[in-house]
């Protein structure tokens, strides 16, 4: 009887640890996922998940971390995991489960889900807009094959986006640049800081060698979404809190993004402000 006990004690013990270590890493795991560090979050809560630890926190945070990162076949399967567990979920759960299950093609499952939003959030522009546009499918449908969509001659492997035209020239931020000494990743989405770089376009808008738009505006961080003036002589973009080598940041400590503007003077981009 005393071995049986004994057992049993044994077996609570090893079953608390094991619970107790799962809840551990989950909490180190959510300190990565509030810093923005969603890569290394993921792993983390990936391998906790394969353990058979559940919570509704856990796979939010899942989908949410494979969402922000447009890994969005990823995010449906991990919001599939939150929505067996419970339906008691904020509205903006349902709209990122309905646009996750688009991406894998259930786009019954999708709609079902959007009807569910409207009536939790009616309010709310994206609801609005299903409701009056529940034919969207056959919009799309009626006008494809209108246009060709090709490889612009610009895409890398890596995250390239937020192009504009600037005269005869293309400008596009691009998260390529793996060669620079010291530089470094961004932990949202393992991919380095996104720089701005520019191709000039011949004839027939075919793009030719591509190169670092401005050394006075690229910096150690993110560069992104450029937009010029009519005349070419300003131009606005967005950037990391980050000017004359400081960093800003907010009340958490989180460097966020700003609009900043820099002038073309004598054929060269001035200091930004």
């Amino acid at each position: 009887m005393k071995n049986f006990i004994l057992l049993c004690i044994t077996i609570v013990s090893v079953f608390s640890f094991g619970s107790y270590a799962q809840k551990a890493k989950v909490a180190a795991a959510d300190k990565k996922y509030d810093n923005y560090a969603y890569i290394d979050a993921i792993k983390t809560y990936e391998r906790v998940a394969d353990k058979g630890y559940k919570s509704v926190d856990l796979f939010q945070k899942l989908g949410n971390s494979y969402y922000f990162n447009s890994e969005l076949d990823k995010a449906a399967k991990w919001y599939g995991e939150l929505f067996a567990m419970t339906s008691d979920l904020e509205p903006e759960y349902y709209y990122r489960y309905a646009q996750s299950l688009k991406s894998i093609g259930q786009n019954d499952k999708a709609n079902d889900m959007l009807e569910k939003f409207h009536q939790k959030a009616g309010n709310d522009n994206r609801a609005k807009l299903f409701e009056s546009s529940k034919n969207y499918l056959d919009i799309i449908k009626a006008n494809s094959g209108r246009y060709k969509v090709e490889d612009a001659g610009v895409n890398s492997k890596y995250s390239d986006y937020g192009s504009a035209f600037y005269g005869n020239k293309l400008v596009f931020a691009s998260s390529r640049d793996t060669g620079s000494l010291g530089q470094q990743k961004h932990k949202w989405t393992n991919q380095y800081f996104t720089n701005l770089y520019v191709t000039e376009l011949g004839d027939k808008m075919t793009p030719g060698k591509i190169d670092k738009f401005s050394r006075t505006i690229n910096s150690r961080f993110h560069e992104s979404t450029p937009v010029f003036t009519k005349d070419g002589k300003t131009m606005y973009f967005t950037r990391n809190n980050f000017l004359d080598g400081k960093k800003g940041k907010d009340s958490k400590r989180i460097t966020l993004i700003k609009i900043y503007k820099a002038s073309l003077e004598n054929e060269q981009w001035g200091k930004c402000n």
